[in-house]
């Protein structure tokens, strides 16, 4: 990760940002309000009413949503919002949401207009150890916090803030939304602490590694006195108003701003008592949290992007782009370099243009952003489908021996965010049933990974001899889509 300096945000904040690699844009642009949310929905709403969930974005008013556990059912709240949906980011937006090469997930742009960006990004860091319980309910000492804190969250966001270094780097306004699992340590200050009964103050690492790269608290920074304002999204219920004895409140889903400075900051919840926008009944196990700011965007470097990673075949392909003297945009299939289909765009610097894709195969394509020469100024990669085309499953080997790892690959992946693959006994019922081994798809259409000895899971591997399935399954739900099934030799 490239050095941070320790200096106030608030000075980060206010001193001027370069645009590096682009030229100079001749008059400063007007600024954009945005209102920026972010929304942990409870395993997709699914044990409440996603109907209410959508109901609180808009009572919220948000342009940009950076939602959690959306259980795939992303692209259905986006849909009856008429927004845009990045199911890999779990964002959804009023803006195009443009994932250029090298975003790899970890963040995107909003196209607020022609050359002008903002950049956007979202975690959901681990839940488990949670510190605060361990601290109230468990009785350990702040060192042994301290480390817990290191070892599990803290090298997630370092891991994240390394991956934003293209947009900070160059100055474009930075959004960080998320359930971080872990408070702010503005949060847990002397005061504080002696007024919730906490044991002692704690320098939350999170906090201060975000911080540390030039984020401000958006929420905190509107409201900077912790006792007067706590601001808590943990806990209003489960579902609201059942909480269990001993529950430790606190705030931990934040809306992260760099470059830009809030103009206020609101909790949406369940009771005006907790909540300064209140949906009833409201349909999550953490409250919401909404932040207005008047951002002036910024102009990005040169990119070309699809609307988005997965598109459909048959019909109108929209592409951004933005270069200088760019002549046209092509598509080509991935890794070749005979278009088989282009639209010019005439010197334009940035803009959007759509292409077709009827009769085409699908599969994976490269857009590639050309200047009057020839030359390429941007690439980026997109997988067009047929519109009922399920993902495929492939194993390498249906029949394994001793400690054989499973190699799998797969296409036509949904892309969600936490898709996974689990291993199971052949016939179970993955809702049910014990998951012997799974991974990840890291949000990937196509891909391969293998499974065995080291993997996540509750079993040991080689497993027994027996018949088994492998399933891909969407976004940390077990709603799977299809499967393959390998056996075991003894």
């Amino acid at each position: 990760m490239r050095a941070r300096l320790a200096i106030s945000v608030l000075l980060v904040l206010t001193l001027p940002w370069s645009c590096g690699t682009t030229a100079a844009v001749a008059a400063e642009p007007d600024p954009v309000r945005l209102r920026v949310m972010t929304f942990n929905i409870w395993y997709g709403a699914t044990a409440t009413d996603l109907g209410q969930v959508i109901e609180a974005i808009r009572a919220a008013d948000a342009d940009v949503v950076g939602l959690q556990e959306p259980y795939a059912r992303l692209r259905r709240i986006a849909r009856a919002l008429g927004f845009h949906a990045a199911p890999r980011m779990h964002v959804i937006s009023r803006y195009p949401i443009l994932e250029p090469a090298g975003s790899d997930g970890w963040w995107a742009y909003l196209w607020l207009g022609p050359g002008r960006v903002v950049a956007v990004a979202n975690t959901h860091l681990s839940c488990c150890p949670y510190t605060p319980y361990r601290i109230v309910h468990h009785g350990i000492d702040r060192e042994r916090a301290l480390e817990m804190e290191a070892n599990t969250r803290l090298r997630q966001i370092e891991r994240h803030l390394e991956a934003l270094d293209p947009v900070l780097g160059v100055g474009i306004p930075t959004f960080f939304t998320g359930d971080f699992n872990a408070p702010s340590w503005r949060d847990w200050t002397r005061e504080a602490t002696e007024a919730r009964g906490l044991p002692y103050p704690v320098r939350w690492p999170v906090s201060l590694a975000m911080e540390a790269a030039g984020f401000l608290d958006s929420y905190r920074a509107v409201h900077p006195d912790p006792v007067a304002d706590p601001g808590f999204t943990w806990t209003p219920g489960y579902p609201a108003p059942y909480v269990v004895p001993g529950e430790v409140h606190d705030r931990i889903d934040f809306v992260w701003a760099a470059g830009a400075l809030p103009l206020r900051s609101r909790v949406v919840g369940e009771a005006r008592a907790n909540a300064d926008i209140v949906v009833r009944p409201w349909p999550s196990d953490h409250r919401a949290v909404v932040s207005a700011f008047d951002v002036e965007p910024a102009e990005p470097p040169t990119f070309v992007a699809a609307n988005r990673e997965r598109s459909r075949l048959g019909g109108s392909l929209p592409v951004w782009f933005h270069g200088a003297a760019s002549d046209r945009v092509v598509l080509v299939p991935a890794g070749g370099t005979e278009p088989v289909a282009e639209r010019a765009v005439a010197g334009e610097t940035d803009g959007r243009v759509t292409l077709r894709t009827d009769g085409l195969a699908q599969g994976a394509y490269d857009l590639l952003l050309l200047d009057g020469s020839g030359g390429e100024l941007a690439r980026d990669r997109v997988v067009l489908v047929e519109p009922d085309q399920p993902p495929i499953l492939r194993l390498a080997d249906r029949t394994l021996e001793g400690d054989q790892p499973l190699e799998v690959s797969w296409a036509f992946a949904p892309g969600n965010r936490f898709d996974w693959l689990g291993v199971y006994r052949a016939g179970a019922d993955p809702k049910r049933a014990r998951i012997l081994a799974w991974r990840y798809t890291r949000g990937t259409i196509e891909g391969a990974t293998r499974l065995g000895p080291g993997v996540r899971g509750t079993g040991a591997w080689p497993l027994p001899a027996g018949r088994y399935e492998l399933h891909l399954c969407l976004d940390d739900s077990y709603r799977c889509r299809v499967s393959a099934p390998f056996r075991v030799l003894a």
